[in-house]
């Protein structure tokens, strides 16, 4: 998962969401954003880690490639 971040954060990205346990992903710095939500889910699986100091608000969505309907 560090490896994963890290190189992320060297290609520019301004940061990373997730959707998973919240004490796995916390040791990594995820929190919940209360103001970047993922529609369905309870809102404390939904975490994000930002490398900026903006952070990002607005609803996520998978990419069309994801969905498992059909």
């Amino acid at each position: 998962m560090e490896q994963a971040l890290s190189e992320l954060k060297n290609k520019g990205a301004s940061g990373c969401v997730v959707l998973g346990d919240p004490s796995y992903y916390g040791r990594f710095g995820f929190k919940v954003e209360p103001n970047l939500v993922f529609p369905g889910v309870p809102p404390e699986y939904f975490q994000a880690l930002c490398y900026t100091s903006e952070i990002p608000q607005g609803e996520v969505a998978y990419h069309e490639a994801f969905n498992t309907k059909g």
